[in-house]
């Protein structure tokens, strides 16, 4: 009994140096993919034409892995991937990110509501404040371009970096919190000044995601842990469905704006689709706690390295 034991315990650490060696090995291949030349090897009506791009696929397929693997937030992992390594300029990847997400967003949501794991009193509300919050964080980029020109990349790219700071911390929160087992059902007694609240709390977290395309998920998931007492499947419901309606409009002002790239989202899509599956089937047996540390440690020096240039 011991020897299965024994085996069934060293099973599941080399699948866990497994999963980390799949995360490296996706990330040295985008970066690959970045410095060689693939649209030489592409049909020509495709190399050209630039409707299949397989680095951006594999940047996809990355961050759809660490997703699945992980349950974190794609906004928080994408822009960075968008800007650092595809290079990207801010307001572009803030903008395809955003559809990138309401787009892979939808189809949990649908799951959870189907499910009825998600509150919709407590929905709406947050809705109120941060559908209005996001459209004006994204009509303030066009407006901050007007203004200034092309600089406002660099302002975006500042206050990216501070929302990556406060998205790692929240991370690190959330995986020191306990979950819960039992809904409260809180909805019924919703008083006037926690409508207050939760709309003003929208409001904020839809004027960031406007701005960057981060918080709608680990950010918001863990405020609403923290203020909010009802369980963690009801909470992961909620928090997803109201991503949808918040990435949704943000990323059509951001369309409308001009600051979409429908090529990238549909080459992103391509490859995050089977990278979430991937990512999905291993979680199971991958050392999550261990990912979402170090994730959020990334997160937290790539947000100072944006803040101190």
């Amino acid at each position: 009994m011991s020897n299965i034991a024994r085996r069934s315990e060293e099973f599941h650490l080399n699948r866990d140096w497994m999963v980390l060696i799949i995360a490296g090995a996706l990330v040295a291949a985008v970066k690959l993919g970045v410095s060689v030349p693939w649209q030489q090897a592409l049909p020509a009506g495709l190399a050209n034409g630039g409707q299949f791009q397989l680095q951006i696929a594999l940047a996809g397929l990355l961050v759809g892995t660490l997703v699945g693997l992980t349950g974190m937030g794609s906004g928080a992992l994408m822009a960075p991937v968008l800007i650092f390594v595809l290079h990207v300029r801010p307001s572009l990847a803030v903008g395809s990110d955003l559809v990138y997400a309401s787009i892979t967003k939808a189809f949990g949501a649908f799951q959870h509501y189907k499910h009825g794991t998600v509150d919709l009193t407590l929905t709406r509300w947050l809705a109120t404040g941060s559908v209005p919050g996001a459209l004006l964080g994204a009509q303030s980029i066009t407006w901050f371009r007007g203004r200034y020109g092309e600089s406002v990349e660099g302002l975006i790219l500042t206050v990216l970096g501070g929302a990556f700071v406060l998205v790692s911390i929240s991370i690190l929160i959330k995986s020191l919190l306990p979950k819960r087992d039992a809904a409260e059902q809180f909805a019924a007694d919703f008083s006037s000044r926690r409508k207050a609240s939760t709309v003003v709390l929208g409001f904020v977290v839809g004027l960031l995601v406007g701005i960057t395309s981060v918080g709608s998920g680990s950010l918001l998931m863990t405020v609403l842990i923290l203020f909010y007492s009802i369980s963690t499947n009801r909470l992961v419901g909620t928090d997803i469905f109201h991503a949808v309606l918040l990435t949704t409009a943000a990323g059509a002002s951001h369309f409308l704006a001009g600051n979409v790239d429908v090529v990238l989202v549909s080459n992103l899509l391509i490859g995050s689709v089977p990278g979430i599956v991937i990512g999905s089937k291993l979680s199971a047996s991958a050392p999550e706690r261990l990912l979402r540390t170090v994730l959020a440690v990334v997160l937290l020096l790539t947000g100072l390295k944006m803040l101190l240039s």
